[in-house]
């Protein structure tokens, strides 16, 4: 799943849709590095959100060599 969340330049607040605050509730930690961030749940252990990036990378790997098919 792709969601797109935009920020308001002027508030710095962003929308977030109601499937996404399901899962991560209205307290979350963010893990940012300098092209990403990582939301999780204040509730998700640091072990339990290691295995979903585990899931989230394969899942983009994949989408990554369904893109390259497309394209040729």
């Amino acid at each position: 799943m792709e969601l797109k969340i935009r920020i308001n330049e002027k508030q710095r607040l962003a929308y977030i849709p109601k499937a996404l605050f399901q899962v991560l509730g209205a307290n979350v930690r963010a893990s940012p590095n300098r092209s990403t961030v990582l939301l999780y749940s204040e509730k998700t252990s640091i072990d339990d959100a290691l295995r979903s990036l585990d899931i989230i990378r394969a899942d983009l790997l994949q989408a990554r060599e369904m893109e390259k098919c497309r394209v040729q």
